[in-house]
């Protein structure tokens, strides 16, 4: 199967499985940054925020989709919520990764 974009030309489920893979490594990466107080974390989430909401433009389909959704919203808190401790930033990071997970099985699943 395949998703269909906005630009009419459809996406294989397969690089959306891709995608989500991508998004995993994406998501952990903000675990080490914040642990190191690195200043480049708002940056970081800004890009990945932009990135997310326009995959969702791209792909109405995912807009449709309360994982999808849950992803965006778990970001957005981190993003407004910068003093927040170490643990609930590396608990939602982890909480993402268990969704972006979920979201490739399901995508996976549609391809057989």
């Amino acid at each position: 199967m395949s998703a269909d974009t906005v630009a009419g030309i459809p996406v294989d489920d397969q690089l959306l499985v891709n995608y989500f893979n991508s998004l995993v490594d994406r998501f952990f990466k903000i675990v080490p940054i914040r642990e190191e107080n690195d200043e480049t974390l708002p940056v970081y989430m800004h890009s990945l925020q932009v990135e997310l909401m326009g995959c969702c433009g791209f792909i109405p389909e995912l807009s449709e989709d309360s994982s999808y959704l849950t992803l965006l919203s778990i970001l957005q808190y981190l993003i407004e919520h910068p003093e927040c401790d170490f643990k609930m930033v590396r608990r939602e990071a982890f909480r993402a990764i268990g969704i972006c997970k979920q979201l490739k099985r399901a995508y996976a699943k549609r391809g057989c």
